[in-house]
């Protein structure tokens, strides 16, 4: 059995009120009492009851982090950031994974917030604007997205000027024909922005929208598009996932790489350097984003909820090996 608070308090010769002063680091505990205590305690091996201690300061020191996909290579290091800020301040870290299902989303949330859980940060969230809102009005949260619009406290990956910026970084290499694959949303706003402004009609076969954004997804949605537009000679990407995925169709459909066609992700993942060739990306700096999202949180529980912010993160255009073609089609 474990050693408990009385267990303590007997060894030691005191009260379980003294343990607990001297647990918690309150009270008046003389420097003897103090040393004696914490001998007992080291010696039996004690661990406070932290669910205990929560029900008391209202505090777990704990926080939830939902995960949209945990297998997503994205973020690993997203996690190691939060994990960075919240240690420093005494915090645990709670990963959940929601399988992108909103339902699952906020069962989680309300399955963390019966354990005390101070905070929560949604990565990538699949809640709708009304439902973040309604979270946020409940609980203290900080939200990592893309969406423009959401009334919390955020931290954003500009989606949007990413993809315009890789879209245009192709334009301006002289490609015409230029193709997206990935999901609906700010980036493809992102891709259409960059055509119209450099006076080229958005066609519509030219775009391959997908359910999710995942190296299979990606391969066959490529496979589609070429199929229907084979005066294809860029294709720029939801993600690195989806661009890995249009790597594998173009060489499977004989299209050489970057001297055929031209390819951009997004994120700059790891493997985005390591596949054949190295892929063109906007780089996120994940671990900082990690950092924000907590020292967000941080601000929005020092406020006890409510609190609106919204912070962007920086990308920046990583040039590699797959946009290297260019022909002024």
């Amino acid at each position: 059995m474990p050693a408990t608070m009385r267990d303590v308090a007997r060894k030691a010769g005191v009260s379980i009120k003294t343990v607990s002063r001297v647990v918690n680091d309150l009270g008046e505990i003389s420097a003897p009492t103090r040393q004696r205590v914490q001998s007992v305690i080291q010696e039996l091996g004690y661990r406070p009851n932290v669910l205990a201690r929560g029900l008391v300061s209202g505090e777990s020191l704990s926080i939830g982090v939902l995960l949209p996909k945990i297998t997503d290579p994205f973020f690993p290091e997203v996690v190691l950031g939060v994990e960075n800020v919240a240690h420093q301040h005494g915090y645990t870290v709670f990963l959940c994974n929601t399988n992108a299902d909103p339902d699952q989303e906020l069962a989680y949330i309300d399955l963390l917030a019966g354990k005390q859980v101070d905070g929560f940060i949604l990565c990538a969230t699949r809640l709708t604007e009304e439902q973040i809102v309604r979270v946020a009005t409940q609980h203290c949260v900080s939200v990592l997205t893309g969406r423009a619009a959401v009334r919390a406290a955020v931290v954003s990956i500009p989606g949007e000027a990413g993809l315009r910026e890789a879209t245009s970084h192709l334009l301006r290499l002289g490609h015409r024909a230029v193709g997206y694959a990935g999901r609906a949303g700010e980036r493809v706003a992102g891709y259409c922005a960059a055509l119209r402004e450099h006076g080229i009609a958005v066609v519509e076969p030219r775009m391959c929208l997908l359910p999710v954004a995942s190296v299979e997804a990606g391969c066959q949605g490529a496979r589609e598009l070429l199929e229907r537009a084979p005066e294809l000679t860029g294709i720029v990407c939801y993600n690195d996932l989806v661009a890995i995925g249009v790597l594998q169709a173009c060489a499977g459909l004989g299209r050489r790489l970057p001297q055929d066609i031209a390819v951009v992700g997004f994120d700059d993942i790891p493997m985005a350097s390591l596949v054949a060739p190295k892929l063109t990306t906007m780089h996120v700096p994940r671990h900082t984003v990690g950092e924000m999202a907590m020292d967000l949180l941080l601000r929005v529980m020092a406020e006890q909820g409510g609190y609106q912010e919204r912070l962007e993160v920086p990308v920046e255009l990583v040039v590699r090996e797959s946009c290297g073609a260019a022909r002024g089609v």
